[in-house]
């Protein structure tokens, strides 16, 4: 399973849980596996549980207080996600993304949503479908420019928004299989200073060349968008560290 960003039953975000070994975990039709990912998704996303963090069961199983089975599901739908791997010698650990990762998953999201774009702007309807779901991301983002979390949450969105409104079966399952390391890599690289603003800016560049049907302009734009984004990742990477 995947998180989609505008299906509150899959890792919608907000949710509060209440203190370590006594959460309450609210579920919306969740199932208690899919609670649980979801809980430690964003303890992934958010660093709180680092590359390498070991995720024994016992422990889980105490935290959670739950039996084996829903930890055992939690951490495989983690594992298809890419999010944690697991071995027969250490069990799941966090898993951390090298510098040749982070630009091939930026360079697979390029052309993922550039091809998105082509077929959005191929007719007036589906451009003005666009720009009718970006244009209020757009709004939040403006407003959330001041906190890095919250934007980019709203980044995600905003992008995922494009695939989905591309309406390609095919280019939603390939995006989805980039998701979770993607939202490590992009909340890392809105980390650094003056990344927020300029993002914004060319968020509203990306919004005014699908409005002008302008394939080459807004793949253009994308394209700087996302290599800045790429270059901002690996920055934020310490020399003597070799993942993310």
């Amino acid at each position: 399973m995947v998180v989609d960003p505008f299906d509150e039953r899959t890792g919608g975000l907000g949710e509060t849980i209440a203190g370590e070994g006594t959460e309450r975990m609210k579920g919306f039709g969740r199932s208690l596996p899919q609670q649980i990912a979801r809980i430690l998704r964003e303890e992934i996303i958010e660093r709180k549980l680092p590359p390498g963090s070991k995720l024994p069961e016992p422990a889980l199983v105490d935290r959670f207080e739950t039996s084996r089975a829903p930890i055992r599901e939690a951490l495989y739908l983690l594992a298809q996600e890419d999010l944690i791997e697991r071995t027969s010698r250490k069990g799941a650990l966090v898993k951390g993304y090298a510098r040749q990762e982070i630009s091939e998953l930026y360079r697979v999201r390029i052309t993922l949503e550039k091809m998105a774009l082509e077929r959005i702007c191929e007719k007036p309807e589906t451009i003005r479908a666009c720009l009718a779901a970006l244009e209020p991301i757009a709004r939040e983002m403006e407003k959330a420019k001041g906190g890095a979390a919250r934007y980019h949450d709203l980044n995600f969105s905003f992008h995922k928004t494009i695939i989905i409104l591309s309406q390609s079966d095919l280019l939603r399952r390939l995006y989805a299989q980039i998701e979770g390391p993607l939202k490590v890599v992009l909340r890392k690289s809105f980390s650094m200073e003056g990344a927020v603003p300029k993002s914004f800016g060319e968020h509203l560049q990306i919004c005014d060349a699908i409005e002008q049907a302008d394939v080459k302009k807004v793949s253009r734009i994308l394209h700087k968008h996302n290599e800045d984004g790429m270059r901002r990742a690996l920055i934020s990477l310490p020399e003597h560290e070799n993942t993310l």
